[in-house]
């Protein structure tokens, strides 16, 4: 990854993608209907821009990608970088695949299943060492016996290869920044489904793609979930992991559907998500935490993108934390209280409070958000204060 010492804010990135492409301000302002003085405010850093369906419309206008808009992958923060290193995880995402295994000598079935168990619970703790020293090796030799011939061994090597490279892998290296190998270790877990054959695992496997690059992209991956929800309906029965499934779908359906301007799809495919998670109740082994909790959190951010501050912290204010199995998701849940705050004009205290207790419980991923990321740079030209001048540094803000 390449070190900027001093990056640029999103509006500095719209200005010069503007600039580039030879638009005015109230030519661009009106693609995408809003005013001038509102992109002004965006370019010169007096205005932030809170919604993923805002880049995502200014990107498409200014023919550029979402990515770029936000920066692409963050400043890495040097003492947690040496704490782990990717490259063995590359090599494996890179030179190996499911039907083209790497010529290593696996271990049984059995011990990469407690491996995989193993980096799971590491992300659920935000222990990305442990992740990089574990998981390429198990992808690997769980690569050997999924190249295997056909019988319970390889099938059970394909799904924890959807597990390994889906899940695990794709979210770690999302929290990273390194959302190109986030989007590899996507597609390796869908070529692991397609060859199981599993209409349930493909969805399983189809989630994680979806959300292997920021969503603002409006990602195909992300945008073909409502038509894979509909799809996998039938086969989920009476089996918690195809509900899980089928639940994570509706949420992720939900989050599609906002970005692209339906709210009221949004909000539908939201309810019958909360529906199937109060349905299951809480499983701290659910396929992505799906339960009450987590559906509360997703719900969150989904009025946060709609703008509905006041009650995208009334979603919030009724999730349990502690019922979150997952350091990750609770300080999504911060997060986005976070940036629900801000949209209200809470104080930047009771802003860089909740993005504090973020940041305690999973630095990588707060430190990468592109939105907190312009969120903290903001209250940065709007008030001081210790707390947020030292969550500005460890960002590489200042």
């Amino acid at each position: 990854m390449t070190i900027d010492d001093n990056p640029r804010r999103i509006g500095e990135n719209v200005r010069a993608a503007r600039r580039a492409s030879g638009r005015s301000l109230e030519t661009v302002a009106g693609l995408v209907g809003r005013s001038k003085a509102w992109l002004s405010k965006i370019e010169n850093g007096h205005a932030r821009l809170e919604r993923r369906a805002d880049i995502a419309a200014l990107a498409d206008v200014l023919e550029v990608s979402a990515d770029y808009l936000m920066g692409g992958p963050a400043p890495e923060v040097q003492p947690e970088r040496r704490r782990y290193n990717l490259m063995a995880l590359q090599r494996v995402l890179l030179d190996a695949a499911p039907d083209d295994p790497p010529d290593v000598r696996a271990r049984p079935v059995d011990v990469l299943r407690a491996e995989v168990e193993r980096v799971d619970a590491a992300l659920r703790d935000a222990d990305y060492a442990t992740i990089a020293r574990t998981l390429p090796d198990a992808i690997g030799e769980l690569y050997v016996h999924a190249a295997g011939p056909d019988g319970p061994g390889r099938d059970e090597a394909l799904r924890l290869v959807v597990r390994a490279c889906g899940s695990c892998a794709t979210c770690t290296l999302r929290h990273l920044g390194e959302v190109h190998l986030a989007w590899i270790a996507g597609e390796r877990a869908q070529q692991a489904a397609d060859l199981l054959g599993d209409p349930v695992w493909r969805a399983a496997a189809a989630f994680g793609r979806a959300h292997a690059r920021s969503s603002a992209n409006r990602p195909r991956a992300l945008m073909l979930t409502p038509r894979i929800a509909d799809e996998v309906e039938p086969y989920i029965g009476d089996d918690p992991f195809a509900h899980q499934v089928y639940g994570m779908l509706r949420l992720s359906s939900a989050l599609a559907l906002q970005i692209d301007g339906d709210d009221r799809g949004a909000a539908e495919n939201a309810a019958e998500a909360a529906r199937h998670a109060e349905e299951l109740g809480e499983d701290p082994q659910a396929f992505e935490l799906f339960g009450p909790a987590n559906a509360g959190v997703w719900r969150t951010s989904l009025a946060v993108e709609s703008g509905e501050a006041a009650a995208a912290l009334g979603y919030a204010d009724a999730v349990e934390p502690r019922a979150l199995a997952s350091k990750n998701r609770r300080a999504a849940l911060w997060m986005e209280r976070a940036r629900a705050r801000a949209m209200l004009g809470h104080r930047p205290e009771a802003v860089t409070r909740e993005l504090r207790l973020a940041e305690r419980l999973s630095p990588q991923q707060v430190h990468h958000h592109p939105l907190v990321r312009e969120l903290v740079a903001d209250l940065m030209h709007r008030a001081g204060g210790r707390d947020l001048r030292g969550l500005a540094w460890r960002m590489k803000l200042i």
